[in-house]
């Protein structure tokens, strides 16, 4: 297609790069020839490719900033839309790292904090460019000044996505939010990206093998350490900020990329430092006199040290500006005044802040662990059996271990009551021992005899029952005219061998428990002779929670906790034991023991799940005007609230004094006034 020569007042010289549907040509002023400007013509027509240029051309319009490529104007020469833009006389970083390989130190840290901050401004504003990548990185010819360009596929916070499931951006630059929609693209995917970069700039390389998130490759995971591409002259606390950066997860990614660069710079302050002390050939004749002021940042712990890339980003940054701010003496000034003016009473010293003088400002976290565990118990196998009635054969196969035995699923922490679970391969036959194989036993009230012994009542001859009737009858006659021949009648007849007495004896009789026979049915076996064996054990899960915090002496915790609210910066689970980095923490360490004490042969941890959060804590030691180390002070100011606990040795004694005195002439005057009145 024709493209005219001259496009508004400009005059197109050459063709300086191209796109899939644009040119980009370098032109001059026609009346300024040496006014350079780059002139982007659309070359395509249809309406998509119509609105994403004028989208382009407005989002970039809104962007005024040192290190984003400037729009100049933007129009419509029959029939090509076109963009006036800055020209930079240079290249991209792609065709700088294709020509010289990995960077220095220095230009890669130069254009990192550039770009960085570039990307900032564009968020400040609502914009995600969602296409950083060295191709549209320029770098100015002499300056080193890097530019963000291209912001053909940027969108804006409330804009509309027409295609919402078309992965967009550089292979090898997007995030892992890319392959899952635009809808998913957010600022933190475009620090994702700066990342990669930085890893391209520093290396020469990528940090995975295999680009991934295109059809055929791998997933996503953790980039390769630096040391394996070569480069060894950085701390390792350098991957760190590329693993944070590069996490998957985005909330555990910096929450600016001003975050990234400031923690990149404190690594690499300490590191120099580290390195000229080392280095350095002459000592000092004498150490430096002690400032008389001293403030720092958060001191340096071991979460953020060891968990650094797992961590939620956000909270942790705001506690570092936190701790800049309160670096300041006016700020600590303010505060310390106002906490003075606090107490309900008046109580305590006016204006304390103001009073005060600073020695030293010093910033932690103190730091709450919650370890959450799930365990589950399986008993050793005990036997367990049931008569061989049917007398089918069993597989063959080899017994396995009751740990290896696939249970329900683990997926939460839920207790479970459990069941008796069969081991596989433990089945077998065996001979019933209470019978020994004959399927009966010796009938237990015979003992195999077939007869017992029992006693019954002995049967009285004819004419002795007859004879006892007559008696019976004639004493019942006597009974109606001498009551006291009834009673000697009786007697007699009770005495007597045939006065109606049952009497017994002892015959032998089939067993009525074996019918005779001798024997019974072997209860165990069933009469079978044979038993089906088979081992079984028991298993439940039971859930535990243990709570740990960093030791601060003096520290009321419910008044911390009522006061200050913790924010959470970790939370991770682990199957089957724990995370080797847990245990490198100090204060996490005997937590994990005191769990680990509970578990044995029996009884394992199946699922564990550590909860980090954090109070900002910034002490101040300062005097009152007092000489001498007894006349130092230490406050502290928790939370991002900037709470102070009461603390009566800033109280006003003399007004305390005063106030008590006058209670009780008060109180004195009462008393006199009522014995006056009565």
């Amino acid at each position: 297609m024709y493209i005219p020569e001259q496009i508004g007042n400009y005059t197109l010289d050459r063709e300086i790069g191209n796109g899939a549907t644009s040119q980009v040509w370098l032109a001059h002023h026609t009346q300024l020839p040496d006014h350079l400007v780059a002139v982007k013509v659309l070359m395509s027509q249809d309406r998509e490719s119509v609105r994403r240029f004028h989208r382009e051309a407005a989002i970039a319009a809104r962007l005024r900033h040192l290190h984003i490529v400037q729009l100049y104007d933007y129009g419509y020469a029959p029939p090509f839309y076109y963009t006036l833009i800055e020209y930079i006389v240079g290249g991209s970083l792609r065709q700088l790292v294709e020509k010289q390989g990995r960077l220095q130190l220095g230009a890669t840290l130069d254009i990192f904090r550039q770009i960085a901050a570039a990307l900032d401004h564009a968020h400040s504003l609502g914009i995600v460019h969602r296409d950083v990548a060295p191709g549209n990185i320029l770098v100015e010819q002499g300056t080193g000044r890097a530019l963000l360009t291209d912001f053909g596929i940027a969108r804006e916070n409330g804009q509309s996505i027409t295609v919402a499931n078309a992965i967009m951006g550089t292979p090898g630059f997007f995030s892992p939010e890319h392959i899952q929609g635009s809808h998913a693209v957010t600022h933190l995917s475009d620090l994702f990206s700066l990342g990669v970069v930085f890893y391209h700039m520093i290396s020469g390389q990528m940090p995975w093998d295999e680009p991934p998130g295109l059809p055929n490759s791998p997933g996503f995971s953790p980039p390769a350490p630096l040391r394996q591409r070569g480069v060894d002259s950085l701390p390792g606390d350098v991957d760190r900020v590329l693993l944070t950066m590069l996490a998957i997860d985005p909330a555990r990614r910096f929450p600016s990329a001003r975050a990234a660069v400031d923690e990149l710079d404190r690594i690499l302050s300490r590191h120099q430092m580290t390195t000229q002390i080392i280095l350095g050939t002459t000592p000092p004749v004498s150490p430096p006199a002690p400032a008389e002021f001293q403030s720092g940042g958060i001191i340096s712990n071991d979460v953020e040290t060891i968990l650094g890339p797992d961590l939620i980003r956000a909270p942790i940054d705001r506690a570092h500006r936190r701790a800049e701010e309160l670096r300041s003496p006016a700020k600590i000034t303010s505060l310390l005044d106002a906490w003075a003016a606090q107490h309900r009473f008046g109580l305590r010293r006016k204006l304390l802040g103001r009073l005060a003088r600073l020695h030293k400002i010093t910033s932690t976290n103190v730091y709450f662990y919650r370890l959450r565990l799930l365990y589950e118990q399986r008993s050793l196998a005990e036997h367990d059996e049931e008569p061989d009635h049917s007398a089918q054969p069993f597989a063959l196969t080899p017994e396995v271990d009751r740990w290896k035995i696939d249970l329900p699923p683990v997926t939460d922490f839920v207790a479970h009551p459990g069941n008796q679970i069969t081991l596989p391969g433990s089945t077998r036959i065996v001979s019933c021992t209470s019978c020994e194989g004959r399927g009966s036993t010796p009938c237990p009230r015979c003992n195999g005899k077939q007869r017992v012994l029992v006693t019954r009542p002995l049967a009285l001859p004819v004419e002795a029952i007859t004879t006892a009737a007559t008696l019976a009858a004639g004493t019942e006659g006597g009974a109606r005219s001498v009551n006291g021949r009834l009673r000697s009648s009786t007697a007699s007849a009770s005495s007597s061998p045939t006065s109606g007495v049952p009497r017994t004896e002892q015959v032998l009789v089939p067993c009525p428990e074996c019918a005779g026979r001798g024997g019974i049915t072997c209860p165990r076996c069933a009469g079978v002779g044979r038993l089906i064996q088979r081992k079984t054990f028991r298993w439940s899960r039971h859930t535990t929670i243990i709570q740990g915090q960093d030791d601060r002496p003096a520290l009321d915790e419910n008044w911390l906790h009522r006061t200050c609210k913790a924010e959470m910066i970790y939370h991770e689970r682990q199957a089957d034991g724990f995370r080797p980095e847990w245990s490198m923490i100090a204060t996490l360490a005997p937590i994990l023991a005191q769990a680990q004490q509970r578990a044995d042969a029996d009884t394992r941890i199946v699922l564990s799940e550590v909860t980090v959060s954090f109070i900002p804590v910034t002490d101040v030691v300062f005097d009152l005007g007092k000489p001498g180390d007894r006349g130092l002070y230490r406050l502290s100011i928790y939370g991002f609230e900037h709470m102070i606990p009461a603390d009566w040795r800033f109280f006003n004694w003399e007004r305390v004094i005063t106030i008590c005195l006058v209670a009780f002439f008060a109180v004195i005057s009462i008393i006199f006034a009522v014995f006056a009145f009565t």
